[in-house]
């Protein structure tokens, strides 16, 4: 606990005189209690994350493995309180479906569901929700502005606040996460690597919030003669 105290304080301590010596140099005093740290855009991430009540979004997927490269394509859908819906479009075809409290991943290739019961929303590494999703990545991360100029600018010319993230203590899952966001503070992008060297990129495009989404959306029947596996994954705890 000491440690961990001690290590608090210390990236504390950084990230400040880090954004304060970047802004000493030739800077005005309007200027100088002006920067942003990077607790600041998780704090309006995890803010605005939380007012979303639905949310839909195309999404692209590049994975590479061994020298093998699997690209997927798809879109997904999300409503307040934990109900999603993932369509998988491109590569290995599936379905991810939540209601908030169970989520069936349908599998047509194999004719194999997977029923999972979720955990309460504070709980859970296969909770749906964003908000909660959100408050647990970055409580099992640290992480930091992946440069000292921030939002960085993109080659399409938009511009984004880069965030580097990596595990606390190493488990399953990726070891660290680049993460791209919005100027108004919606993730648009991630990169991620495990310990073994898999790397994922997910890009999130046509993204729209507070969209109406049905309930039945969120409704999954099983198919006529599909093998049902329950409850497979383990919680990490």
């Amino acid at each position: 606990m000491v440690s961990e105290m001690k290590r608090s304080i210390f990236i504390v301590l950084f990230v400040f005189l880090a954004g304060f010596c970047v802004f000493l140099p030739g800077e005005s005093s309007a200027d100088l209690f002006n920067f942003v740290t990077v607790t600041d855009i998780v704090k309006k991430v995890k803010k605005r994350f939380a007012e979303i009540d639905s949310y839909q979004a195309d999404f692209s997927m590049t994975s590479y493995k061994l020298g093998a490269v699997t690209h997927q394509r798809g879109t997904v859908k999300y409503k307040a309180a934990n109900k999603l819906l993932i369509d998988c479009f491109g590569g290995r075809q599936y379905r991810i479906v939540s209601d908030g409290r169970k989520m069936w991943i349908h599998i047509p290739s194999m004719n194999a569901v997977v029923r999972q019961d979720l955990k309460a929303e504070s709980e859970g590494i296969f909770n749906t929700g964003t908000k909660s999703g959100l408050k647990r990545l970055f409580s099992k991360y640290h992480y930091k502005f992946a440069s000292k100029t921030q939002p960085e600018l993109q080659p399409d010319g938009t511009k984004k606040y880069t965030l580097f993230l990596k595990q606390k203590e190493q488990r399953g899952g990726f070891r660290t996460i680049k993460l791209w966001i919005s100027e108004d503070f919606l993730i648009t992008r991630a990169e991620g690597e495990t310990a073994i060297g898999k790397k994922v990129e997910l890009e999130l495009k046509n993204i729209r919030t507070d969209v109406s989404l049905p309930n039945g959306l969120f409704k999954f029947d099983i198919p006529a003669q599909a093998k049902v596996v329950v409850n497979p994954l383990m919680s990490e705890e």
